[in-house]
């Protein structure tokens, strides 16, 4: 029995990246914005009611599932037939859902009224009912298959586990309630891969302001550094523009409202992965070829299939000034062959993406000897002064040990981010 991610946003991250689904796909989805979607992901808040159910439907998964509550069996360990509890949770829940969303008002423009409230604790007693429905599935399995016992001390964990998960959400959610915001967005708009850099557009709506309330944004970077800027008031939205602070694995953004002798702060989402290298553009590539094996050894390239795209959901533009195919051998950082690719950044400059199918112009050959590693990777130097690799091929030639054995090793880590000097993993 696999156990599930330990956080209900860990499984609707897992779940959505399972379904082929980017934050605003998914958002879209659901007619909620992308900021949502990330902080259901974050646990910084849970989904409402109905987009949990929508959640489900759309993923193919049930609602105990997606909560975490009911584990996925392997074949191998599927109950007995007459055991149909699993069902039963099902049936109950989606009652229980169908039942709420027809008695539904209209919605409130505040994201937590009383009625939430009540649903909030409704769907607690859910959880804790199919917890008890799980604990009695393992009382029974415990009777019927006595050689279980291990597995069934880690069923018993794993209800643990959900129990404190869903502890912590309960307290978020209290968190969340106790915020002054009623929302707040945070956009990255640009960078610098030179200066190592991103510019941020900041937005905080409070639940309460006056025509003299001040705003001042910060940025907390994971070493303790702290960045701040003013915020400018329209009709109760504040926002900071242009907002530059340093690249970093994690930005938590909060903002300080003021009035008069009066302050109050904000939290506002973290934002991850804010690091050289995570803003790139999308790159599909095959330069396809072949070997042979015989004295002396040879790599030969004769096909060139290229894409380049933006990057996903970017708020920022992103072009590539050059392009081209480079062979490393060993661990040599400058290229043993170098063939730029022009035609590349005249598409992208025409089109804002590239498509080249069969493309014959770019062909060579290489020999190897024994001990060679040889990498072949895509190299793109872009207008925000970064140069990324992307591993296509790598090689080596070794020690033939019988005559039915081919001395060529083939590590295709097709696609890989790569940095001249490494050797993949064979």
């Amino acid at each position: 029995m696999t156990q599930d991610p330990s956080t209900l946003g860990q499984r609707i991250q897992e779940s959505r990246k399972a379904a082929g689904l980017s934050q605003e796909a998914l958002g879209q989805e659901l007619n909620v914005s992308r900021q949502a979607v990330s902080k259901w992901e974050a646990d910084a808040a849970i989904p409402e009611l109905e987009n949990l159910i929508a959640m489900s439907r759309l993923f193919g998964v049930s609602v105990g599932r997606l909560l975490g509550v009911e584990a996925e069996q392997q074949p191998e360990a599927a109950p007995p037939a007459d055991d149909e509890l699993t069902e039963a949770q099902l049936r109950m829940v989606q009652e229980i859902v169908d039942r709420y969303l027809a008695a539904q008002p209209e919605k409130k423009k505040s994201p937590w009224g009383k009625r939430d409230v009540r649903v909030l604790f409704a769907l607690c007693g859910i959880m804790l009912a199919l917890l008890v429905g799980l604990g009695r599935r393992v009382a029974q399995l415990d009777s019927r298959y006595t050689g279980l016992q291990q597995s069934i001390s880690g069923v018993s964990s794993s209800v643990n586990g959900q129990i404190n998960s869903m502890a912590r959400q309960i307290s978020t959610i209290l968190d969340e309630k106790n915020n002054i915001l009623y929302d707040s967005t945070a956009t990255i708009t640009d960078f610098d891969g030179v200066a190592e850099t991103v510019t941020l557009r900041l937005t905080a709506a409070p639940k309460e302001w006056t025509a003299s309330t001040a705003a001042v944004f910060t940025a907390a970077l994971s070493d303790g550094r702290t960045f701040t800027a003013e915020g400018t008031g329209q009709d109760g939205i504040f926002t900071a523009e242009g907002f530059v602070v340093p690249m970093d694995q994690e930005i938590a953004l909060s903002v300080a409202l003021t009035d008069g002798d009066v302050s109050r702060a904000g939290a506002m989402e973290t934002l991850y992965d804010c690091l050289p290298g995570c803003f790139s553009l999308e790159v599909d590539c095959n330069w396809d070829g072949g070997w042979t094996a015989a004295a002396p050894a040879t790599v030969r390239k004769e096909t060139l299939d290229l894409h380049i795209s933006p990057p996903a959901n970017a708020a920022f533009s992103l072009r590539p000034t050059a392009v081209s195919l480079c062979v490393f051998r060993n661990r040599e950082t400058q290229p043993e062959q170098s063939f730029p690719v022009p035609e590349a950044v005249s598409l992208y400059e025409e089109s804002g993406y590239v498509q080249q199918f069969n493309n014959f112009a770019y062909q060579t050959s290489f020999e190897l000897a024994e001990g060679d590693t040889v990498m072949t990777a895509l190299r793109i130097d872009d207008d925000h002064g970064q140069t990324t690799y992307t591993l296509l091929d790598a090689y080596r030639l070794k020690e033939k040990k019988s005559l039915s054995s081919s001395p060529i090793e083939s590590a295709r880590l097709h696609l890989q981010p790569w940095q001249p000097g490494e050797i993949p993993s064979f």
